[in-house]
């Protein structure tokens, strides 16, 4: 059995500095978005710029030599890494076919591994998005709630925009930064491997786990922006009612005089 497992530890690397220091200290090939490493005889890393890194028979030790390097190019390094494991073997039988965490495949070239690292690495970074989220539901449970009891709720207008650019940065980095929901380039260079990537992908459910994500995302949005339109309403209403005070003080004035 060998095992394949893949590390959330940040935001994103420092890519091209990673690449250099890297390149310095042991053999490095990169691959547009990915760094290849091969300490050892069947180990290898494959090292995703937006902050994932998938292991191929890497033992505690080497893994924590490796993270230890890592961490000192990451940007926003998480306090608790979001990880994912799995394991593989070669099989007698044509092209793959995964059931219960094991992975069957009649080829572990080095191309092949990077067809799977990229689908792994995908469903981990969609992992740390879906906790980010959970917890951001969390937080902002008490607004539905509240409006549903009271009728209104007391929050100011600075702390509501920056709950609403929270979101709105939470769905640009899954629909647009890290590209969650497409195929990556490299397979379609090398349309030979995408019944790897695809077979992973579809086992590890990216695409339905993505949508419910971008979903989740759309209602706490339209959660947020009934709340801003309420307050615009109110604030409005407010001004409303200063020029309408303002013009019966000057009626009441001139009358006065």
């Amino acid at each position: 059995m060998n095992t394949i497992r893949a590390l959330c530890i940040g935001e994103r690397f420092a890519f091209d500095t990673l690449y250099e220091h890297l390149s310095r200290q042991m053999h490095a090939t990169r691959m547009r978005n990915v760094i290849l490493l091969k300490p050892d005889e069947g180990m290898r890393a494959f090292l995703f710029d937006y902050g994932v890194c998938v292991l191929f028979q890497y033992d505690y030790e080497s893994e924590k030599r490796l993270v230890d390097q890592l961490l000192k190019y990451t940007v926003n390094p998480l306090g608790t890494f979001v990880e994912e494991d799995l394991e593989y073997r070669r099989s007698g039988s044509e092209g793959i076919r995964i059931r219960n965490d094991m992975i069957e495949v009649d080829d572990l070239s080095e191309l092949t591994c990077l067809s799977l690292g990229h689908a792994l690495a995908q469903s981990t970074k969609l992992a740390f998005f879906e906790s980010s989220i959970e917890e951001t539901i969390k937080k902002t449970k008490y607004i539905p709630e509240a409006l549903a009891r009271k009728g209104t709720i007391s929050l100011s207008r600075n702390k509501l925009a920056r709950e609403r650019g929270r979101v709105y940065l939470e769905k640009s980095h899954i629909i647009l930064q890290f590209n969650l929901l497409d195929t990556p380039e490299f397979i379609w260079e090398y349309p030979e491997l995408e019944q790897y990537y695809l077979a992973l992908s579809r086992y590890l459910e990216i695409t339905p786990r993505a949508t419910v994500l971008k979903y989740r995302l759309e209602v706490i949005q339209e959660l947020l922006e009934m709340m801003a339109d309420e307050q615009k309403h109110s604030h409005s209403s407010m001004l409303e009612w200063i020029i309408i005070i303002l013009i019966a003080s000057e009626i009441v004035l001139f009358f006065g005089k």
